[in-house]
């Protein structure tokens, strides 16, 4: 018996709506899914990696080496090097006067220079008590720098290698010196008129190699 087919025709659009809906909401559950498993894989990860984390930082740090640092070494050696003293043999004084020749009314200023003529650094004692000046014309001694000297001082020097070094100078007043004098309000003048002099000085333990010589008018 024949039968009579349905009509097959467009469908009204709210099945067409709800037909939208449908599979819009399935894509964003699937979405909403892919998200979350991310999400838990990114966190995971970056919980292992984490720089704050103070495990990882600590593990990651090199070791500390035992070997000191060469300028803190270098430091603590120069420390502990002590500089020996002087050996007066190897110190070289030299006598100096500030002229010539001086007119009745002109005052030598008498010093000295000490050189170390070693090859290593040294200390040595310059101060005024081991200085000596002594100022003598032929045989005679007219004057010595310690005979009233009051309060002698010490003064420790580091003397480089061949670098000399000057004294301050101070005036001579031309006069003769005794220990018998050292109260005297006036010492005796002693004789110009074109007299020579010789300045010789002792530091250190070293005395000047030559005399200074120098005229009095």
């Amino acid at each position: 018996m024949p039968t009579t087919p349905h009509p097959v025709g467009r469908q009204s659009a709210a099945v067409y709506r709800r037909r939208r809906i449908v599979v819009g909401l399935a894509l964003l559950l699937v979405i909403l899914v892919i998200a979350l498993i991310v999400g838990r894989l990114a966190s995971s990860s970056g919980a292992e990696n984490d720089p704050a984390d103070p495990s990882a930082s600590t593990a990651s740090e090199p070791a500390a080496s035992g070997d000191p640092d060469p300028a803190e070494t270098d430091a603590a050696d120069a420390d502990d090097v002590t500089i020996e003293e002087c050996d007066p043999a190897l110190l070289e004084v030299v006598a100096l006067t500030d002229a010539e020749e001086y007119e009745p009314d002109a005052q030598p200023k008498l010093s000295f220079s000490i050189t170390n003529t070693g090859s290593d650094v040294c200390t040595a004692n310059v101060g005024t008590s081991t200085q000596v000046y002594t100022i003598s014309t032929g045989a005679d001694v007219v004057w010595t720098s310690t005979d009233c000297q009051e309060d002698p001082t010490d003064q420790l020097l580091t003397l480089e290698p061949n670098t000399p070094v000057s004294s301050t100078p101070f005036a001579w007043e031309r006069v003769r010196s005794s220990e018998d004098t050292c109260d005297v309000e006036e010492r005796e003048a002693v004789i110009g008129e074109g007299a020579t002099y010789a300045l010789e000085v002792e530091a250190a333990g070293s005395p000047s190699l030559e005399p200074r010589t120098f005229l009095l008018y």
